[in-house]
């Protein structure tokens, strides 16, 4: 099964759960607000699973704030009870959001690796270079059909900074470097690869340079402060090197990144 399958599936049993629910307050003394706060569990749902942790928090904070407008107007002479349910509203949509981030954040490459075992790095639980050149393959596909533009980021650790570390230590920091550093600071909706040795790329559909630089600037400084607080200094700029492509901008070096990894995959 496919994520987007499965957000599909969550997505339209939460939908049969808000209809049930809704119909059965149609009759109640405050149909209005509690109809309303059914259907923005799908937005605190649909925030997580789609865009993970990130777009959980952001869709939680937008449907407690729906909500409470709507209740304490609706509600306005009843403050109390609007108060209540106000609380017990945010209770739900932030299980609801946090659930759905998590399941995005640990599902979402999980699926991959159960239906192709050989599209997924062994030792970060990210996308290999096999299964990344398959994403810019189709994503400059989908920018010959629909105009959707997208942007890359490679972060490449100089390799020298683990050295004098054991073979053990130095593969438990590559893993926490990309399955928790980097995987805990992108988007859903964006995808990461452990292209080899200590090089990482990510890629960031429907996204522009600038908006792609600033959260290769996060990813970056959150490495840095990773490898300090394990006694690696990263004082000199060399020690991490990052690279930021838009497409279609700079379309050769894409295409060229895309050769380059077909390449590798094939050999």
């Amino acid at each position: 099964m496919k994520y987007s399958w499965f957000e599909l599936l969550a997505m339209g049993v939460g939908a049969c759960a808000v209809v049930g629910t809704s119909l059965a307050t149609v009759s109640g003394a405050n149909m209005g607000p509690e109809i309303v706060g059914q259907v923005l569990i799908l937005l605190a749902l649909f925030g997580g699973l789609h865009y993970g942790r990130k777009g959980a928090v952001v869709c939680f904070l937008a449907s407690t704030s729906i909500y409470a407008i709507v209740a304490f107007s609706f509600m306005s002479g009843q403050l109390a009870i609007a108060l209540e349910l106000f609380l017990f509203r945010t209770g739900i949509y932030g299980a609801v959001a946090f659930a759905a981030g998590e399941l995005n954040t640990h599902l979402k490459y999980l699926f991959v690796k159960l239906e192709h075992h050989d599209y997924v790095d062994d030792m970060t639980g990210l996308y290999n270079s096999k299964y990344f050149s398959k994403l810019l393959e189709k994503q400059i596909g989908e920018f010959d059909r629909y105009g959707s533009k997208f942007s890359t980021a490679s972060f490449t650790v100089k390799e020298d900074l683990f050295s004098p570390l054991k073979v053990k230590v130095h593969n438990r920091m590559i893993r926490d470097i990309g399955n928790t550093v980097i995987r805990n600071n992108i988007r859903g909706v964006d995808d990461a690869a452990r292209i080899a040795g200590t090089r990482f790329m990510v890629l960031f559909p429907k996204t522009n340079l600038e908006g792609a630089k600033i959260a290769t600037n996060r990813i970056s400084g959150k490495i840095r402060s990773y490898l300090d607080s394990h006694g690696l200094s990263t004082e000199r700029e060399e020690t991490i090197k990052t690279e930021v492509l838009e497409y279609p901008p700079d379309k050769d070096a894409i295409e060229e990144l895309f050769a380059n990894l077909s390449e590798i995959t094939s050999s």
